[in-house]
């Protein structure tokens, strides 16, 4: 077992204008090398308030993508993945977001994952962390199967770059079921598309991630780690623009904050038994602690936690 530990960069940003000057990302960078992480994740986004969200941004915003780079390595870090949600809107690319859903509209999702995989191989980086299907509505075993085709091409792309696809399951996703997501996984090519298990989200969706670990445990390439003291029961998730309405608003239990770290009081994944299942398993644990009011805190916390939940010697 090797696992490597990662941290999300974008828990820094809160707030959507909180985390935009290069000084901000040193400082982040700084304390997740501090707090004993080797790795850190990006996050797509799009426009001027978001200068790490897209390769072509990093670029504009420190003169090129390798002196971006080199300031990762200088705290002692690595660039490990990228996440990237191809129904959200891109300004660059003045669409409103599309979806794997609609085959007319795969060959736009792979070119405009293509800079993001050319990013990661040139950070010598190799998980391309994406969202596996967009909200829930009615789906289709057709629809499932387009859904595969158009991930089958997206991972032949960045396969040419030497980088993996890895499928992630949010808890607002429709692939956030046990039925749906064991026939996603059926219909893309094993060589080319992994699962990212994210255990709070599944926690909220009402899954259990060490039911999907041990079930899916050839699939899995990536992790990403969080605490979460919440189950959906009412199925709020499932609502119009539960985004908004649930997860920054709170929900009809006005819940303040959805998601924590790791091996917080009250939490409701079983991380030992998550470790347990990873004896044999190598790759990057990506730890997040999404609506936290005190980033550099959560960091410090999930550090503290994540070298006493994994073997040292293994890390």
């Amino acid at each position: 077992m090797t696992i490597h530990l990662g941290y999300a960069i974008n828990q820094w940003k809160p707030n959507f204008d909180d985390f935009t000057r290069p000084e901000q990302h040193r400082r982040a960078l700084k304390v997740i090398a501090a707090c004993g992480f080797t790795g850190v994740e990006l996050r797509a986004g799009t426009g001027r308030w978001d200068p790490l969200g897209r390769p072509t941004s990093i670029a504009a915003t420190y003169g090129s993508t390798t002196a971006f780079l080199d300031l990762v390595r200088e705290t002692g870090l690595r660039v490990c993945s990228y996440y990237v949600d191809p129904g959200e809107p891109v300004d660059e690319e003045l669409s409103h977001g599309r979806s794997i859903l609609d085959t007319g509209q795969h060959a736009a999702i792979v070119e405009s994952l293509r800079p993001f995989a050319e990013f990661l191989a040139e950070a010598g980086a190799e998980r391309l962390v994406v969202r596996a299907l967009p909200g829930h509505g009615a789906l289709t075993d057709g629809r499932l199967v387009d859904a595969a085709d158009g991930w089958n091409a997206v991972g032949a792309m960045a396969a040419e770059s030497g980088v993996r696809v890895s499928l992630h399951v949010d808890c607002l996703s429709a692939a956030a079921d046990e039925k749906v997501l064991a026939q996603l996984l059926a219909g893309t090519d094993p060589d080319l598309v992994g699962l990212t298990v994210d255990t709070a989200e599944l926690t909220v969706a009402g899954l259990d991630p060490v039911r999907v670990l041990s079930g899916h445990l050839d699939r899995v390439d990536h992790l990403h780690l969080k605490d979460t003291r919440y189950v959906d029961e009412a199925g709020e998730r499932l609502a119009p623009h539960a985004e908004a309405s649930m997860l920054s608003e709170g929900g009809a239990r006005e819940i303040d904050r959805w998601f924590y770290e790791c091996g917080t009081r009250g939490g409701l994944v079983d991380f030992p038994a998550v470790a347990a299942l990873l004896r044999d398993w190598s790759g990057w644990a990506v730890f997040e602690s999404e609506q936290t009011p005190n980033p550099a805190r959560s960091a410090m916390l999930n550090g503290w936690y994540a070298q006493r939940l994994f073997d040292r010697n293994h890390i």
